[in-house]
Protein backbone atom coordinates (compact mmCIF):
# COMPACT_ATOMS: atom_id res chain seq x y z
CA UNK A 1 0.00 0.00 0.00
CA UNK A 2 2.84 2.40 1.05
CA UNK A 3 4.50 1.31 -2.27
CA UNK A 4 1.42 2.63 -4.17
CA UNK A 5 0.76 5.52 -2.31
CA UNK A 6 4.35 6.46 -3.35
CA UNK A 7 4.22 6.00 -7.36
CA UNK A 8 1.35 8.07 -6.66
CA UNK A 9 3.44 10.64 -5.39
CA UNK A 10 5.69 10.73 -7.72
CA UNK A 11 3.55 9.93 -11.24
CA UNK A 12 1.81 13.40 -9.62
CA UNK A 13 5.59 14.65 -9.10
CA UNK A 14 6.45 14.25 -12.78
CA UNK A 15 2.97 15.44 -14.35
CA UNK A 16 3.56 18.82 -12.51
CA UNK A 17 7.09 19.02 -14.42
CA UNK A 18 5.54 18.45 -17.29
CA UNK A 19 2.24 20.96 -16.51
CA UNK A 20 4.86 23.54 -15.82
CA UNK A 21 7.27 22.78 -19.07
CA UNK A 22 4.54 22.61 -21.35
CA UNK A 23 2.83 26.51 -19.64
CA UNK A 24 6.40 27.88 -20.09
CA UNK A 25 6.54 26.71 -23.93
CA UNK A 26 2.92 27.92 -24.10
CA UNK A 27 4.19 31.42 -22.79
CA UNK A 28 6.88 31.13 -25.10
CA UNK A 29 4.87 30.67 -28.38
CA UNK A 30 2.23 32.82 -27.66
CA UNK A 31 4.09 35.76 -26.63
CA UNK A 32 5.57 36.40 -30.24
CA UNK A 33 6.31 40.43 -29.39
CA UNK A 34 8.12 39.52 -26.33
CA UNK A 35 12.29 39.46 -26.08
CA UNK A 36 13.94 36.55 -28.04
CA UNK A 37 15.70 36.07 -25.10
CA UNK A 38 12.51 36.05 -22.92
CA UNK A 39 10.85 33.66 -25.54
CA UNK A 40 14.30 31.67 -25.62
CA UNK A 41 14.35 31.12 -21.92
CA UNK A 42 11.27 30.20 -21.73
CA UNK A 43 11.63 27.57 -24.19
CA UNK A 44 15.05 26.21 -23.19
CA UNK A 45 13.69 25.91 -19.47
CA UNK A 46 10.22 24.25 -20.57
CA UNK A 47 11.76 21.95 -22.08
CA UNK A 48 14.32 21.27 -19.64
CA UNK A 49 11.15 20.57 -17.37
CA UNK A 50 9.33 18.48 -19.66
CA UNK A 51 12.93 16.55 -19.89
CA UNK A 52 12.82 15.73 -16.45
CA UNK A 53 9.25 15.35 -15.73
CA UNK A 54 9.32 12.65 -19.08
CA UNK A 55 12.38 11.10 -17.44
CA UNK A 56 10.49 10.76 -13.94
CA UNK A 57 7.70 9.29 -15.60
CA UNK A 58 9.48 6.69 -17.23
CA UNK A 59 11.62 5.30 -14.77
CA UNK A 60 8.45 5.51 -12.14
CA UNK A 61 6.84 3.27 -14.84
CA UNK A 62 10.21 1.05 -14.86
CA UNK A 63 8.89 0.81 -10.66
CA UNK A 64 6.69 -1.85 -12.14
CA UNK A 65 9.41 -4.08 -13.11
CA UNK A 66 11.92 -3.40 -10.45
CA UNK A 67 11.34 -1.40 -7.00
CA UNK A 68 15.38 -0.10 -7.72
CA UNK A 69 13.48 2.14 -10.35
CA UNK A 70 11.60 3.95 -7.32
CA UNK A 71 14.81 5.24 -5.59
CA UNK A 72 15.86 6.95 -8.87
CA UNK A 73 12.92 8.51 -9.67
CA UNK A 74 13.16 10.71 -6.96
CA UNK A 75 16.61 11.35 -7.39
CA UNK A 76 15.54 12.71 -10.68
CA UNK A 77 12.82 14.89 -8.95
CA UNK A 78 15.29 16.28 -6.94
CA UNK A 79 17.50 17.13 -9.30
CA UNK A 80 14.89 18.94 -11.18
CA UNK A 81 14.28 21.00 -8.29
CA UNK A 82 17.00 23.64 -8.35
CA UNK A 83 16.33 23.78 -12.69
CA UNK A 84 12.90 24.84 -11.39
CA UNK A 85 14.17 27.55 -9.30
CA UNK A 86 16.63 28.75 -11.45
CA UNK A 87 14.74 29.01 -14.32
CA UNK A 88 12.07 30.91 -12.73
CA UNK A 89 14.78 33.25 -11.30
CA UNK A 90 16.22 33.77 -14.63
CA UNK A 91 13.15 34.52 -16.27
CA UNK A 92 12.31 36.94 -13.74
CA UNK A 93 15.00 38.53 -14.08
CA UNK A 94 14.62 38.56 -17.92
CA UNK A 95 11.83 40.13 -17.75
CA UNK A 96 12.51 42.92 -15.79
CA UNK A 97 15.60 43.61 -17.77
CA UNK A 98 13.64 43.55 -21.00
CA UNK A 99 11.10 46.48 -18.99
CA UNK A 100 14.37 48.12 -18.50
CA UNK A 101 15.44 47.50 -22.71
CA UNK A 102 11.97 48.72 -23.72
CA UNK A 103 11.59 51.97 -21.02
CA UNK A 104 15.08 52.70 -22.66
CA UNK A 105 14.36 52.21 -25.71
CA UNK A 106 11.21 54.49 -25.40
CA UNK A 107 13.61 57.19 -23.52
CA UNK A 108 16.35 57.51 -26.27
CA UNK A 109 13.46 57.98 -29.46
CA UNK A 110 11.99 60.47 -27.22
CA UNK A 111 8.51 58.86 -27.24
CA UNK A 112 8.34 58.36 -23.51
CA UNK A 113 8.97 62.25 -22.98
CA UNK A 114 7.24 63.45 -25.87
CA UNK A 115 4.77 60.71 -27.47
CA UNK A 116 1.37 61.90 -26.49
CA UNK A 117 2.43 65.57 -27.78
CA UNK A 118 2.96 64.78 -31.86
CA UNK A 119 4.83 68.77 -32.33
CA UNK A 120 7.26 67.99 -29.98
CA UNK A 121 7.81 64.28 -30.55
CA UNK A 122 8.35 65.52 -34.19
CA UNK A 123 11.36 67.67 -32.91
CA UNK A 124 12.14 65.09 -30.64
CA UNK A 125 12.71 62.50 -33.66
CA UNK A 126 15.13 65.10 -34.99
CA UNK A 127 17.11 65.36 -32.20
CA UNK A 128 17.36 61.29 -32.11
CA UNK A 129 18.87 61.96 -35.75
CA UNK A 130 20.56 64.61 -35.00
CA UNK A 131 19.93 66.25 -38.05
CA UNK A 132 19.37 69.84 -38.05
CA UNK A 133 17.23 70.45 -40.95
CA UNK A 134 14.58 67.78 -39.51
CA UNK A 135 14.62 69.90 -36.15
CA UNK A 136 14.23 72.78 -37.80
CA UNK A 137 10.92 71.87 -39.94
CA UNK A 138 9.65 70.00 -37.27
CA UNK A 139 10.05 73.25 -34.78
CA UNK A 140 7.93 75.55 -36.89
CA UNK A 141 4.87 73.44 -35.24
CA UNK A 142 6.08 74.42 -32.52
CA UNK A 143 5.74 77.75 -30.90
CA UNK A 144 7.31 77.48 -27.43
CA UNK A 145 10.29 75.31 -27.55
CA UNK A 146 10.46 75.80 -23.67
CA UNK A 147 7.02 73.67 -24.08
CA UNK A 148 7.34 70.99 -21.20
CA UNK A 149 6.64 67.53 -22.38
CA UNK A 150 5.49 64.37 -20.29
CA UNK A 151 6.74 64.88 -16.59
CA UNK A 152 8.01 68.63 -17.41
CA UNK A 153 11.09 67.20 -20.09
CA UNK A 154 12.00 70.05 -22.34
CA UNK A 155 13.30 69.50 -25.90
CA UNK A 156 16.58 71.20 -24.97
CA UNK A 157 17.46 69.17 -21.86
CA UNK A 158 16.67 66.04 -23.84
CA UNK A 159 19.34 67.09 -26.49
CA UNK A 160 21.76 67.71 -23.89
CA UNK A 161 21.11 64.23 -22.20
CA UNK A 162 21.46 62.54 -25.05
CA UNK A 163 25.01 64.71 -25.78
CA UNK A 164 26.23 62.64 -22.46
CA UNK A 165 26.92 59.74 -24.70
CA UNK A 166 26.05 60.99 -27.78
CA UNK A 167 28.89 64.10 -28.78
CA UNK A 168 27.80 64.41 -31.97
CA UNK A 169 24.22 65.31 -30.68
CA UNK A 170 26.43 69.08 -30.17
CA UNK A 171 24.20 69.92 -33.94
CA UNK A 172 21.04 69.23 -32.14
CA UNK A 173 21.90 71.26 -29.14
CA UNK A 174 22.80 74.67 -30.79
CA UNK A 175 20.26 74.02 -33.63
CA UNK A 176 17.99 74.00 -30.80
CA UNK A 177 19.54 77.22 -29.74
CA UNK A 178 19.28 79.29 -32.71
CA UNK A 179 16.06 78.58 -32.99
CA UNK A 180 15.37 80.24 -29.73
CA UNK A 181 15.59 77.47 -27.20
CA UNK A 182 16.36 79.21 -23.73
CA UNK A 183 19.48 77.42 -21.85
CA UNK A 184 17.93 78.89 -18.67
CA UNK A 185 14.38 77.32 -18.65
CA UNK A 186 12.88 75.90 -16.02
CA UNK A 187 9.27 76.01 -16.95
CA UNK A 188 9.10 71.68 -16.57
CA UNK A 189 10.05 70.00 -13.53
CA UNK A 190 13.27 70.23 -11.41
CA UNK A 191 14.89 67.68 -12.58
CA UNK A 192 13.51 67.40 -16.64
CA UNK A 193 14.31 70.90 -17.29
CA UNK A 194 17.54 71.95 -15.69
CA UNK A 195 19.20 71.50 -19.09
CA UNK A 196 21.87 74.54 -18.22
CA UNK A 197 22.42 72.07 -15.33
CA UNK A 198 22.71 69.09 -16.87
CA UNK A 199 25.70 70.95 -19.79
CA UNK A 200 27.89 70.12 -17.00
CA UNK A 201 28.02 66.48 -17.72
CA UNK A 202 28.39 66.84 -21.75
CA UNK A 203 30.99 67.50 -23.82
CA UNK A 204 33.22 70.79 -23.47
CA UNK A 205 31.67 72.35 -26.77
CA UNK A 206 28.40 70.90 -25.36
CA UNK A 207 28.69 73.18 -22.70
CA UNK A 208 30.44 75.84 -24.45
CA UNK A 209 27.53 76.46 -27.16
CA UNK A 210 25.05 76.99 -23.98
CA UNK A 211 27.53 79.56 -21.89
CA UNK A 212 27.72 81.50 -25.61
CA UNK A 213 23.86 81.22 -25.80
CA UNK A 214 23.58 82.76 -22.43
CA UNK A 215 23.25 80.08 -19.91
CA UNK A 216 23.91 80.93 -16.69
CA UNK A 217 27.15 79.49 -15.47
CA UNK A 218 26.06 79.99 -11.39
CA UNK A 219 22.76 78.11 -12.20
CA UNK A 220 21.96 75.29 -9.86
CA UNK A 221 21.02 71.63 -10.07
CA UNK A 222 17.61 70.03 -9.12
CA UNK A 223 19.24 69.72 -5.51
CA UNK A 224 20.41 73.36 -5.20
CA UNK A 225 24.48 72.17 -5.89
CA UNK A 226 26.11 75.36 -7.62
CA UNK A 227 26.74 73.73 -11.27
CA UNK A 228 30.63 74.13 -11.01
CA UNK A 229 30.99 71.84 -8.60
CA UNK A 230 29.58 68.89 -10.15
CA UNK A 231 31.84 69.05 -13.20
CA UNK A 232 33.72 66.14 -11.84
CA UNK A 233 30.27 64.44 -11.14
CA UNK A 234 29.14 61.48 -13.15
CA UNK A 235 31.74 59.62 -15.84
CA UNK A 236 31.06 61.73 -18.84
CA UNK A 237 33.98 63.33 -20.94
CA UNK A 238 36.77 63.09 -17.92
CA UNK A 239 39.04 63.99 -20.18
CA UNK A 240 37.12 67.09 -20.60
CA UNK A 241 37.26 68.12 -17.14
CA UNK A 242 39.43 71.01 -17.30
CA UNK A 243 38.31 72.38 -20.15
CA UNK A 244 34.67 72.72 -18.90
CA UNK A 245 35.98 73.95 -15.53
CA UNK A 246 37.87 77.04 -17.62
CA UNK A 247 35.00 77.62 -19.35
CA UNK A 248 32.65 77.93 -16.41
CA UNK A 249 35.04 80.32 -14.89
CA UNK A 250 35.68 82.38 -18.08
CA UNK A 251 31.90 83.01 -18.18
CA UNK A 252 31.54 83.74 -14.84
CA UNK A 253 31.54 81.15 -12.25
CA UNK A 254 31.75 82.15 -8.79
CA UNK A 255 35.11 80.98 -7.88
CA UNK A 256 33.83 80.96 -4.23
CA UNK A 257 30.65 78.66 -5.13
CA UNK A 258 29.87 76.74 -2.28
CA UNK A 259 27.85 73.14 -1.72
CA UNK A 260 24.43 73.33 0.10
CA UNK A 261 24.74 73.94 4.28
CA UNK A 262 22.36 70.28 4.12
CA UNK A 263 24.93 68.31 1.80
CA UNK A 264 25.34 65.43 3.94
CA UNK A 265 28.90 64.99 2.61
CA UNK A 266 30.62 68.05 2.01
CA UNK A 267 28.19 70.70 3.66
CA UNK A 268 28.79 74.52 3.02
CA UNK A 269 32.12 73.34 1.30
CA UNK A 270 33.16 76.27 -0.94
CA UNK A 271 34.60 75.31 -4.63
CA UNK A 272 38.29 75.38 -2.84
CA UNK A 273 38.11 72.95 -0.53
CA UNK A 274 35.33 70.71 -2.26
CA UNK A 275 38.02 70.16 -5.39
CA UNK A 276 40.88 70.18 -2.74
CA UNK A 277 39.57 67.18 -0.76
CA UNK A 278 39.94 64.95 -4.54
CA UNK A 279 43.39 65.43 -4.42
CA UNK A 280 44.19 62.15 -2.86
CA UNK A 281 42.13 60.67 -6.13
CA UNK A 282 42.75 62.84 -8.79
CA UNK A 283 46.28 64.55 -8.37
CA UNK A 284 44.67 67.34 -11.19
CA UNK A 285 42.76 68.38 -8.30
CA UNK A 286 45.48 70.38 -6.86
CA UNK A 287 46.36 72.80 -10.32
CA UNK A 288 42.53 73.18 -10.13
CA UNK A 289 42.84 74.64 -6.69
CA UNK A 290 45.90 76.71 -7.55
CA UNK A 291 43.98 78.69 -10.89
CA UNK A 292 41.04 79.20 -7.86
CA UNK A 293 43.36 81.17 -5.85
CA UNK A 294 44.98 83.07 -8.74
CA UNK A 295 41.69 83.99 -9.79
CA UNK A 296 40.67 84.99 -6.22
CA UNK A 297 38.88 82.20 -4.30
CA UNK A 298 39.12 83.14 -0.64
CA UNK A 299 41.58 80.95 1.14
CA UNK A 300 40.07 81.49 4.70
CA UNK A 301 36.72 80.14 4.43
CA UNK A 302 35.68 76.79 6.12
CA UNK A 303 33.00 73.96 5.43
CA UNK A 304 30.42 73.91 7.92
CA UNK A 305 32.65 70.62 10.08
CA UNK A 306 35.28 73.50 10.11
CA UNK A 307 37.55 72.34 7.65
CA UNK A 308 39.69 75.24 6.44
CA UNK A 309 41.94 74.95 3.12
CA UNK A 310 45.29 74.95 5.42
CA UNK A 311 44.43 72.04 7.74
CA UNK A 312 43.12 70.30 4.39
CA UNK A 313 46.50 70.23 2.81
CA UNK A 314 48.03 69.93 5.86
CA UNK A 315 45.89 66.80 6.10
CA UNK A 316 47.20 65.63 2.65
CA UNK A 317 50.55 66.31 3.37
CA UNK A 318 50.44 63.91 6.58
CA UNK A 319 49.30 61.08 4.00
CA UNK A 320 52.05 61.23 1.81
CA UNK A 321 54.09 61.17 4.71
CA UNK A 322 52.59 58.54 6.21
CA UNK A 323 52.25 55.97 3.12
CA UNK A 324 55.61 57.05 2.00
CA UNK A 325 54.96 58.46 -1.27
CA UNK A 326 56.37 61.23 -2.81
CA UNK A 327 53.59 64.08 -3.14
CA UNK A 328 52.87 65.11 -6.72
CA UNK A 329 54.31 67.93 -8.67
CA UNK A 330 50.49 69.54 -8.56
CA UNK A 331 50.55 69.29 -4.53
CA UNK A 332 53.59 70.61 -4.21
CA UNK A 333 53.01 73.93 -6.24
CA UNK A 334 50.24 74.37 -4.03
CA UNK A 335 51.82 74.03 -1.13
CA UNK A 336 54.33 76.08 -2.08
CA UNK A 337 51.50 79.05 -3.27
CA UNK A 338 50.30 78.28 0.54
CA UNK A 339 53.44 78.75 2.47
CA UNK A 340 53.95 81.91 0.15
CA UNK A 341 51.09 83.49 1.54
CA UNK A 342 51.07 81.82 5.11
CA UNK A 343 48.19 79.51 5.32
CA UNK A 344 50.29 76.86 5.83
CA UNK A 345 53.86 77.12 7.36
Amino acid sequence: MIWKIFKIVLWLAAGAYGVVGVLYITVALGTAREAASLRIAYIVFGSLLLTIGAMAAVTTFLANKSRGWLIVAPLILCLGLPVAAFGAFFIEMEKGDVHRRQLEAEYNSGRLDFGDQPALFAVAQGIVKNDPDAIRAAAKGVPDLQAPGRDGATLLNFAVMQSWQRPESIDAVRTLLSLGADPNSRKGNRRSSFAMANAVHSSAPVLRAMLDAGGNPNTRDEFSRPIILMNWYLGYYENQARWRFELLLDHGADVNSAMPKDDSDSADYPLLLYRTKMGLNDKLAYADVLTLLERGADPNRAGADGMTFGKMLIEHRAHFQRTHKPPPAEFTALWDWAEKHGIVQ
